[in-house]
């Protein structure tokens, strides 16, 4: 792998890293505490834009939506 592949490796884990933080911000800003299970898959999930449409649906939605949301895409996509 050349230093290249590492850095830009290092700069999308930054991102999924960020984008799961900023959910769980989102969400326990709008809703409360985060409940450990999906704090866990929100945490797991290594999909960019599986990140982002939860992002935005803590934003959005209510939290009904949220949980099933999470639920439908459970941390399998996470590798």
């Amino acid at each position: 792998m050349t230093t290249q592949e590492l850095v830009e490796q290092f700069i999308e884990q930054g991102r999924k890293q960020g984008m799961a933080q900023g959910t769980i911000e989102l969400y326990e800003a709008r809703f409360g505490p985060m409940p450990p299970a999906l704090r866990s898959a929100v945490e797991a999930m290594r999909d960019l834009s599986t990140l982002r449409k939860w992002h935005l649906l803590a934003g959005t939605g209510t939290r009904d939506d949220v949980h099933d949301a999470i639920a439908a895409d459970p941390a399998g996509r996470s590798s």
